[in-house]
């Protein structure tokens, strides 16, 4: 398996000197990762739920939710991952290009495959498959936070500063938290009301296509929701009152897409 092992990890322990000055802090929050984690943990099958259980434990739901948010807690420790994260998909490109925005293959949407093909290969060991799960559950759910999936020269927007509710923030922090807990406080009833709401039609056309095709979905997204409606203004910009409720319908869709995807990603890498 060295070999193996080698080539999948390669760019695994490189650390980018500009990580400091480009990476966004957090995706979603505790919630909105909780929120992804449930939808997902909801959707497997018996045998991925197995496979689950044999990385993280048996309370599955609980499990996947507890760790959701665990690629964020060894951040400061693991410096080497924070481009892991994020990708930077130019505002007004066409979308990803891996050369531009994934040099050495060091983003999220590499980082979602290899981690995949770790807990696909039973050739690895199981705390090595167990570390990749952690980290995968969460890069899934960042993947599908807009501002994660794009950039307007601002950090993904932690350089926009915003007043919402006479609170000074960033826009990036904004979509964070604020968006998520306009759906409610508890994630086990915002993930049950979602998941709800789901179609088989959506399930179907979400679970398909590739994580570059998540990546353009989110950097649609940001381009159309976000930033194509933010006033041209290097000043602070006054967000209304109504912000994060008005953002409810993008925001659901896409914590659904997220543990749609996600749970459709583990069901394949355990089959």
């Amino acid at each position: 398996m060295g070999a193996f092992m080698r080539h999948i990890r390669v760019g695994l322990l490189a650390t980018v000197a500009s990580v400091a000055l480009s990476s966004p802090v957090l995706a979603w929050g505790q919630e909105g990762h909780q929120i992804i984690a449930l939808i997902a943990a909801h959707d497997l099958t018996p045998k991925a739920r197995a496979g689950v259980a044999r990385l993280l434990g048996d309370d599955v739901d609980h499990e996947m939710a507890v760790v959701s948010t665990w690629a964020d807690e060894v951040r400061p420790k693991m410096r080497e991952t924070a481009p892991w994260h994020y990708v930077d998909i130019p505002i007004g490109s066409a979308g990803f290009d891996a050369s531009r925005d994934c040099p050495h293959d060091d983003c999220v949407v590499a980082q979602i495959e290899r981690d995949e093909a770790i807990i696909s290969d039973p050739r690895f060991p199981r705390d090595a498959q167990a570390e990749a799960l952690k980290f995968l559950i969460h890069f899934v759910g960042d993947l599908h936070q807009p501002l994660h999936a794009s950039d307007n020269h601002d950090r993904g927007g932690n350089s926009v500063r915003v007043v919402l509710r006479g609170a000074s923030e960033n826009l990036h922090r904004v979509w964070d938290t604020d968006v998520v807990e306009a759906l409610g406080t508890d994630p086990n009833a915002v993930a049950s009301d979602l998941e709800a709401r789901i179609t088989l039609t959506q399930r179907d056309a979400w679970s398909k296509g590739s994580t570059v095709d998540w990546a353009n979905d989110s950097f649609g997204v940001a381009s159309r929701e976000i930033y194509a409606k933010l006033p041209a203004t290097s000043d602070t910009i006054n967000l209304a009152d109504n912000y994060a409720a008005g953002e409810s319908d993008v925001v659901r869709m896409q914590l659904e897409k997220a543990g749609v995807r996600l749970g459709a990603l583990l069901n394949r890498a355990f089959r």
